[in-house]
């Protein structure tokens, strides 16, 4: 996963939303910046990655590049 949100509440952890994270909407107000212009640049960079290397990575490679 690229992108989740987590709902906690005390030291639970309620949700795990791998769909629609709500918080970025409020995240991008906050910061007044756009974050889909981001996120939309660092899969571009993981998938230049893929094709440099020739292969397919797994999550966890994935989330660290």
């Amino acid at each position: 996963m690229f992108l989740v949100g987590l709902d906690i509440v005390g030291d639970k952890l309620m949700e795990i939303n791998v769909f629609s994270p709500g918080g970025l909407g409020s995240a991008q107000q906050f910061e007044k910046t756009n974050f889909s212009d981001h996120v939309i640049d660092a899969i571009e960079r993981k998938v230049q990655y893929m094709k440099y290397y020739g292969r397919n990575f797994d999550n966890v490679d994935m989330a660290t590049l």
